[in-house]
């Protein structure tokens, strides 16, 4: 099968051997795989990318960077056979939490695995109970969004905020829009969207922030001290991967702020911890959400709670992967691009 392989960490389209599903799994062709910033990150930061797998003794990134992989977790694909003693409905299109077993059990990271291809490639090999099937009337291209919009929902989900509570979201690529609509969902306000880019802020507006901020031009803190209510507790999602903005924040926030940070930053990073112990910062790290928020984020695609279509503004075959992945270092023009490697 043609794929869009990464070797000597650079990326080539190639064929590759075609998966083989084992007991538990499916075939699946690949209908839409969305461009992550995380398989940038894989890409201009390899050696950072495995380092921290191995630093946080998480193995389900880790692969060798010496053999060939096939990058894209963000999936939307239709069934087209299965494993030994595995049901399944052929023709069905489904979307998937994206890891997958080895025969000894392991956990890969689709996408980040040199056994798994990911997205990026015609067919995939996919775990059947991490599938759900995508509603008739949504068109899997739309679909492929619920992984990185399902990052942002969990992640507003973990904290219980409420009505009473307001929230920052810094960066508003898919993951943090996804925090902006579940934010508007449970009715928080204000809600302020930071981003440099004037597409990714007018889709913050569309999704429920009630101010957006170009940060070159404004401080997010403070737009935000001028809308909330005396006493009303800030929670701030950064949705980034800046060196230094997490240590900054905590310079700005004020007292009992909850800070979320999704976006991974690469390198070491320095904070100041006495300033968050003296203002009393609740700070997280955070990533994975339950499999029933994934679920649900389809079920908010599928019913229009969320637009997800309109935050697609490109489509690329396998051979515009590379450049595609090159002009979101400059994202003015795009929100979400999608691969759709069968076209």
């Amino acid at each position: 099968m043609r794929a869009v392989v990464m070797r000597n960490r650079k990326l080539v389209v190639d064929e590759i051997p075609e998966p083989v599903p084992g007991p538990g799994q499916v075939l699946v062709e690949t209908i839409a795989c969305g461009i992550c910033g995380s398989d940038k990150q894989a890409l201009d930061h390899t050696d950072e990318f495995l380092q921290a797998s191995r630093d946080s003794g998480v193995p389900t990134f880790l692969f060798d960077p010496h053999r060939d992989m096939v990058m894209g977790h963000e999936l939307a694909a239709r069934v087209i056979g299965a494993g030994p003693d595995t049901p399944f409905v052929e023709g069905q299109n489904v979307v998937a939490l994206p890891w997958a077993l080895d025969k000894a059990g392991g956990i890969h990271g689709v996408g980040y695995s040199n056994e798994f291809p990911g997205g990026y490639g015609e067919r995939m090999v996919l775990q059947a109970m991490a599938l759900e099937p995508i509603p008739e009337h949504v068109p899997p291209q739309v679909a492929a969004l619920t992984e990185p919009l399902a990052v942002g929902f969990g992640n507003v989900a973990r904290t219980g905020i409420g009505p009473d509570g307001t929230g920052i979201v810094i960066g508003c690529g898919p993951v943090g829009l996804g925090a902006v609509a579940a934010l508007a969902e449970r009715g928080v306000a204000p809600i302020v969207a930071s981003d440099p880019s004037a597409l990714r802020r007018a889709a913050a507006l569309r999704l429920g922030a009630h101010r957006v901020v170009d940060p070159g031009v404004e401080d997010p803190v403070e737009v935000w001290q001028e809308l909330a209510a005396p006493g009303q507790k800030l929670h701030v999602w950064v949705c980034a991967s800046v060196p230094g903005l997490l240590n900054d924040l905590m310079y700005k926030v004020p007292r009992e702020t909850s800070i979320l940070q999704i976006g991974a930053v690469m390198t070491d990073d320095i904070i100041r911890p006495i300033v968050g112990i003296y203002k009393d910062i609740s700070l997280q790290m955070c990533m994975v959400y339950p499999h029933e928020e994934y679920a649900k984020t389809l079920r908010r695609i599928a019913d229009g709670t969320v637009d997800a279509a309109s935050l697609i503004t490109d489509e690329v075959g396998l051979d515009g992967v590379a450049d595609a992945i090159e002009s979101l270092r400059n994202p003015d023009d795009h929100i979400q691009i999608l691969v759709r490697p069968n076209r």
